[in-house]
């Protein structure tokens, strides 16, 4: 009897394990999602439940073919976002599901959310271990998302706990632990917040070891530490000076790690392990943009050269705007001081809407590390100049500009800098600021005599959210004639309009013009711009911007009262190597309202 029982079982269990397995032909049995949505979600955003789904979700993308329907998906999902809910503080929330059959295999999904209401936060209390004096932890809860009568939420939680722990550890204590407790009574929809502080001793850092063979100098390895031994112990600073290590290009890892001591130490001793880059490097790359075209662009670059940290690049380009051949050298540490010493020379041709020209240049600057992260230079520039191709009508407006004549520049060079820019190629944080002056006299050796000053900042701020925020820009400028030279030749002036100054109008041609149209450029100029940069799906962001700005004939006539406005918006995808993007800008007060209604600008990079 028993057998015959376990025959029948196995028998029937046949089929239907055969029914369970999925092969190819059940999945096109499967009906396609047509649309997936959301309602009655007002606290709790769309995408953060989207964010939650198993289920596949149709593309925004007409071509992109739609995803199948996963029954067992769906009722996973319900369950996630429920417990998304909890983890937001909506202890009572349900989801319930419709499936509509718009057309023949085709389904469309709806998630009915009711959100009920929320926990309160009725008591938050932050408890010390030890007692100590002049550790103050109670400023930190005012800024902190979490707070007595507001919404109690897991995130906010965790971040509160994680915000003091990086106070802790900023601020000398690299042994401190944060735990914390909550108690809810969801009757009720409360919540008891416990913070617990373990604070752990105060501590300096150490000594310093470097390991790992290098021929960059240990000195120059130490003089870019933002830390230094008998200092307050601080994981920030270890993470900063991380990223300005990295910033000299000379290494491919680097790693801060501080060395475990005793529970009665009170000094951190760090070991910095280090592993440099290959000696030799070559890049090329290509690209397009609206106003250069195509342009090309080959890197070959030498580190340690001869050791010491010395950098030697050799670098070309091309594009229809310009041509250019340009070797930079850098020798840090010049003769064991603090300065290092920095040259580029080179030659360019470039072809610009009002003229052309070619020049060979060189630089040579002393670079010191100064006072609040200011770094400063000074030395000399050498340019000879001969601008050609210049229209007429320019001509009988600059009557001092001498087509083919070659123009002499020896220039004193000096200037300084501030960078504190979380990152050159996507910017979140941070500002930027620097100034530099050229001064061309005679007894230099100077044909042409002039002084010029240039000014530039950025800022860059966040919203609060995750890649949002706000990027701003100026820049002024001026040069003057000085001793026997009246006036500034064409290929020296100031010229602003395009994609890298104040978009929505055509390159260069803001400010003074000849007769025909054709812009001449001007003795000062002042540009501005200020940026939204925001998410928009995966690596796609967008953003929308308003540039203003001019260039002015004389210094004298800075009026900005005739300053040219232009806004817009453009769409950008977040690669590697910076943002590929696309701006459409329109001027607001156009030069030529026939002519200058919109600009397209393909671009590599940030506009700034």
């Amino acid at each position: 009897m028993l057998l015959a029982v376990l025959l029948i079982i196995a028998f029937l269990g046949q089929p239907l394990a055969v029914a369970a397995t999925t092969g190819p032909d059940d999945d096109a049995s499967r009906p396609y999602v047509r649309a997936l949505r959301l309602s009655g979600n007002h606290v709790v955003s769309s995408a953060l439940i989207r964010a939650e789904l198993l289920s596949p979700q149709p593309s925004l993308l007409p071509w992109k073919r739609p995803p199948r329907f996963d029954p067992d998906d769906l009722e996973n999902d319900v369950n996630r976002v429920l417990a998304l809910y909890r983890r937001q503080g909506f202890y009572h929330a349900q989801v319930t599901t419709e499936i509509d059959y718009p057309a023949e295999g085709e389904v469309s999904i709806r998630l009915n959310i009711t959100e009920g209401a929320w926990i309160k936060v009725a008591r938050l209390t932050l408890t010390q271990a030890e007692n100590e004096t002049g550790l103050r932890l109670e400023p930190l809860l005012k800024d902190s998302p979490l707070k007595i009568g507001g919404r109690f939420t897991e995130p906010d939680y965790d971040a509160l706990k994680k915000t003091i722990l990086n106070y802790l550890l900023d601020h000398g204590r690299p042994l401190a632990r944060v735990e914390g407790e909550v108690l809810i009574d969801d009757k009720e929809n409360r919540a008891w917040v416990t913070i617990q502080v373990w604070p752990g001793p105060w501590c300096t850092f150490g000594p310093v070891t470097i390991q790992g063979e290098q021929d960059t100098p240990t000195a120059l390895i130490r003089r870019q530490l933002t830390f230094a031994p008998g200092e307050e112990y601080s994981a920030a600073q270890l993470a900063q000076s991380q990223e300005k290590l990295y910033d000299l290009d000379l290494f491919q890892s680097v790693l801060l790690t501080p060395r475990e001591v005793g529970p009665e130490a009170r000094e951190i001793p760090i070991t910095i392990a280090v592993a440099e880059k290959k000696k030799r490097s070559f890049k090329v790359g290509a690209g397009y943009g609206s106003e250069d075209q195509f342009r090309a662009r080959a890197v070959l670059r030498y580190r340690n050269l001869g050791g010491g940290g010395r950098v030697l690049e050799l670098n070309t380009k091309y594009s229809r705007l310009e041509t250019r051949l340009e070797g930079s050298f850098l020798n840090p540490l010049v003769l064991g001081s603090e300065n290092d010493f920095a040259a580029n020379a080179g030659f360019i041709r470039r072809y610009l809407p009002g003229f052309t020209d070619k020049a060979v240049f060189s630089r040579a600057v002393l670079e010191r590390q100064l006072w609040w992260d200011i770094r400063g230079y000074v030395g000399h520039g050498l340019e000879l100049a001969r601008p050609f191709n210049i229209p007429p009508e320019t001509l009988v407006l600059l009557n001092a500009t001498e087509p083919g004549k070659l123009y002499t520049a020896s220039m004193l060079l000096v200037g300084a800098a501030r960078n504190t820019v979380d990152n050159p190629i996507d910017p979140q944080k941070g500002s930027f600021v620097s100034l530099a002056g050229d001064y061309a006299p005679e007894f230099l050796g100077s044909n042409l005599q002039f002084g010029r000053a240039v000014t530039e900042g950025k800022y860059y701020q966040g919203l609060g959210l995750k890649n949002v925020l706000l990027a701003g820009r100026v820049k002024f400028g001026i040069i003057e004639p000085t001793e026997r030279t009246t006036e500034i030749p064409i290929y020296r002036r100031f010229f602003s309009g395009g994609s890298n100054s104040v978009r929505g109008y055509r390159l260069d041609y803001l400010g003074p013009r000849n007769i025909s149209g054709d812009p001449i450029g001007g003795n000062a100029v002042l540009e501005g711009n200020l940026e939204l940069r925001f998410p928009l799906y995966k690596n796609f962001r967008a953003a929308a911007f308003l540039d203003f700005g001019n260039v002015f004939l004389k210094v004298k006539d800075i009026d900005v009262g005739q300053l040219k406005y232009g806004s817009g918006f453009g769409l950008r995808y977040q690669t590697p190597i910076g943002p590929l993007g696309v701006d459409l800008a329109f001027p607001l007060n156009p030069i030529n309202p026939h002519k200058d209604k919109y600009q397209i600008y393909f671009t590599i990079g940030q506009a700034f």
